[in-house]
């Protein structure tokens, strides 16, 4: 049998390890969150294994008053009370909006320009980090647009999820489990669609050049047609990343580990001023170490889908499961013959 995933994830690994000004474009873009399946997933079981519904972090969002802090009768209230108090909220309010919409605008470029740079590389033009941003803005209102899409539609259905699910529960415990449990499912089923409608619409975009709705259309018969493969190739993700995220915390322990036994022999010494330093100093080196491998990890994983899209859209491919599934009856058609 062939290898189909094995040449892929091999290719998006060496393209985004020797140009590494992809990562730049690939920290961006992790900014409006790629793994966004892979979030839901962990905070999912997270949430089921406390006794909370899938639905239990928004519910946080909204009680823990940020949401409160637009609320225009506590501005007119503030405004009556304390003007110079009220500029400073709405000041503060403006500064937030305004670095939100930096950040979303680095990521939905970063998005494409990854995409675009991937698939310039692998058929070898001449791309570089100018050329990819270009394109990444050039292309930017179409993607912004397909983000905030599937992004409402994914807020839609948890919403009627946990609309529905607050109706069913009740006082047994027994059946509130298996209410989050099957709100969970139904979510992440959901979350994974429009994951894919994202990837595969953003990847028709950038590089097919069609409208956002030509995109989606696209996406859907795409996934559709290919499913059990995207799913395996998201299994394969997933486990990578647990991996990588297992490899990158025993690095750090290994590489700081030093700085750690500085750091307490100073601490006993009661050096506080060392102390501080080498507190500093390891924060900084962690932070760095998490920038660079999440950057990384960002780019890879992007690559890996625009790759996987460009071979689905121009010749196809069968699933692992698939593959199996006729070499073995390849394998047991001559002893039936006999």
């Amino acid at each position: 049998m062939e290898s189909f995933y094995r040449l892929i994830l091999k290719k998006a690994f060496w393209l985004t390890w020797k140009n590494r000004w992809l990562w730049v474009l690939g920290f961006f873009a992790a900014i409006i969150g790629n793994g966004g399946v892979y979030e839901a997933l962990i905070r999912g079981f997270n949430n089921i294994s406390e006794g909370r519904s899938v639905f239990n972090t928004f519910q946080e969002y909204v009680q823990s008053g940020i949401f409160g802090m637009l609320s225009w009768a506590k501005l007119d209230a503030l405004w009556q009370s304390d003007s110079s108090a009220f500029g400073v909220t709405i000041f503060t309010l403006l500064t937030i909006l305004c670095v939100l919409a930096v950040m979303i605008t680095l990521g939905v470029i970063g998005q494409g320009a990854v995409i675009s740079g991937v698939i310039g590389l692998d058929e070898k033009e001449p791309m570089k980090l100018k050329s990819s941003f270009r394109m990444g803005v050039d292309r930017f209102w179409p993607v912004l647009e397909i983000n905030v899409i599937t992004k409402v539609i994914l807020l839609g259905f948890l919403l009627m999820i946990a609309y529905f699910a607050s109706l069913i529960v009740s006082s047994v415990s027994a059946v509130n489990i298996f209410v989050y449990v099957l709100s969970f499912i139904i979510f992440l089923i959901l979350g994974i669609v429009i994951y894919f409608l994202t990837i595969y619409g953003t990847a028709y975009v950038i590089l097919r050049r069609k409208s956002v709705r030509e995109a989606l259309w696209s996406a859907w018969h795409l996934f559709r047609r290919h499913v059990l493969l995207n799913l395996e190739m998201g299994l394969i993700l997933f486990i990578l990343n647990v991996v990588t995220a297992t490899l990158f915390f025993a690095g750090c322990f290994v590489l700081l580990s030093p700085l750690f036994v500085l750091y307490f022999l100073f601490l006993v010494a009661g050096s506080e001023v060392v102390v501080s330093i080498l507190m500093a100093v390891m924060v900084l080196l962690f932070v760095v170490m998490m920038l660079l491998v999440g950057s990384w990890w960002s780019t890879f994983q992007l690559g890996v889908w625009a790759l996987l899209f460009e071979k689905l859209e121009l010749s196809g491919g069968k699933s692992k499961v698939l593959r199996l599934y006729e070499h073995f009856l390849k394998l047991i058609k001559p002893s039936r013959i006999k």
